[in-house]
């Protein structure tokens, strides 16, 4: 994972929304779509985009898919970013 994936990963409020939803516990995608307040599809595709900055992991529990944060230190960078404004 390259920093300006991961950056790329924080640039949108959908995708830090998702992180925060699943950043104390794992939770399954249906309890983060309403979180977020938008569309199946939308989610699925901010989660891509998390995914393939190694931001999130994902794994399947019966039908259901659970999503956890890869990395928690990546809420000290997110922390860090908030102090700039």
């Amino acid at each position: 994972m390259s920093e300006v994936e991961i950056f790329k990963a924080l640039a949108d409020p959908t995708r830090l929304k998702i992180l925060e939803c699943i950043k104390d516990e794992e939770k399954c995608i249906c309890e983060v779509i309403p979180y977020t307040g938008k569309s199946q599809p939308n989610v699925s595709l901010h989660l891509k985009v998390l995914k393939q900055a190694d931001l999130v992991n994902e794994r399947k529990d019966g039908t259901r898919i659970m999503l956890s944060i890869a990395d928690k230190n990546i809420f000290k960078l997110i922390d860090l970013a908030k102090k700039f404004k």
